[in-house]
């Protein structure tokens, strides 16, 4: 049973291997046609009345099938001399969004079961740093788990797959929300993580023995949180390779094009849910170092983003021979530029910033010297 992280590597690797035996099974010097004609001739009833195969991904996380054609009811039945080459690669390409499904949930659970259930770490964490370190993981995974069942449900119906894209589409137009939610938590996550390894050595010792358990196969905990936003991403590239096998101006098309559609609005979507809670997370930062001399201008605005910040030089005074001699053209000035105003500050002890000024973007006005 491979964890999500270990499962691309892997059915790589065993699909290169798979394809050279099947180019040199159907070399044509090596096939006769008469076997040939023989095999176009089989019936296909024999597929349909065999037993569906009982794959049982979800229940059974030690499945060692990444592969459609090593299944042992395909194998058995007679269909991959009957189906075409490139319906063979469709098959695989739909047989391995399945099995991704079943590893990412395996590794889903392992961070739930292991880490987020795990009684000291219970006790080490206040329920707020709980909440930002694990986000909405039970949702994500219950999301994944009904997800899994509907596709293994369609596997068991037929040896040859009929599609999957349908489900995709259903799914994530239903469901695949929550992962908008804890990708745009990301921000918030990984700060989190941080200063917890850094201020509360306990927290660091429990995360190391656990990410030691053989369970864990040498895999760290920040590569179990990062799990969703790498599977939303992925399941885009799965629909796009399924896309690339199915026949063109085919209702299989029509359901892949329709499922691309919407996973890439939810990865857009995660894309930029990530953009402004680190935008947030950067005005809340800024907010905190401003001191005003003057009225007090809120920074905070979710329309409201740093373009730059910086040390300038202020040129004080009128422009004569005699003030250079007698006062500093220059001083230290501080500035904030963003997307709709401009502040102006010094910087003081603490790392903090006095305001003196500020001004709409709109406002303001720019002379050549």
């Amino acid at each position: 049973g491979l964890l999500y992280q270990e499962y691309r590597d892997k059915s790589t690797r065993e699909e290169i291997e798979t394809r050279r035996l099947q180019d040199s099974q159907t070399d044509p010097e090596e096939t006769s046609p008469s076997e040939e004609t023989s095999s176009e001739a089989e019936p296909t009833s024999t597929i349909e009345n065999k037993a569906p195969p009982q794959i049982n991904l979800l229940r059974n996380s030690n499945s060692r099938f990444n592969l459609w054609q090593d299944l042992p009811e395909v194998q058995s039945s007679g269909v991959l001399s009957i189906l075409q080459p490139d319906e063979i690669k469709l098959q695989e390409a739909m047989f391995e969004l399945v099995t991704s499904e079943a590893s990412y949930y395996k590794s889903l659970n392992l961070l739930v079961s292991h880490f987020m259930e795990n009684e000291r770490l219970k006790k080490i964490l206040h329920q707020s740093e709980a909440h930002i370190l694990f986000s909405n993981v039970l949702d994500v995974m219950a999301v994944s788990e009904r997800f899994l069942l509907d596709l293994e449900q369609r596997v068991e119906e037929n040896i040859v797959i009929s599609d999957v894209c349908d489900i995709v589409y259903q799914h994530t137009v239903n469901h695949f929300s929550v992962y908008i939610t804890y990708v745009s938590n990301q921000t918030y996550q990984e700060r989190a993580y941080k200063q917890l390894l850094q201020d509360k050595p306990a927290f660091r010792e429990v995360i190391s023995q656990l990410e030691l358990d053989p369970k864990c196969k040498g895999l760290s905990f920040s590569s179990f949180l990062i799990l969703p936003f790498q599977r939303i991403t992925r399941l885009k590239l799965l629909v796009q390779n399924i896309l690339k096998k199915v026949e063109e101006k085919s209702d299989r098309e029509s359901t892949a094009l329709d499922a691309h559609k919407e996973l890439e609005t939810v990865v857009k979507a995660c894309n930029e849910g990530v953009r402004k809670m680190s935008r947030t997370e950067q005005m809340i930062s800024i907010q905190k170092k401003l001191e005003f001399k003057i009225k007090s201008v809120p920074i905070i605005s979710h329309s409201r983003w740093l373009l730059k910040q910086g040390e300038l030089q202020q040129m004080n005074g009128p422009k004569t021979s005699r003030t250079l001699r007698t006062k500093k053209l220059f001083r230290e000035i501080y500035l904030f530029l963003f997307n709709d105003l401009l502040v102006i500050c010094r910087q003081i002890p603490g790392d903090k910033y006095q305001v003196f000024d500020s001004a709409p973007r709109g406002l303001l006005r720019v002379e050549e010297l």
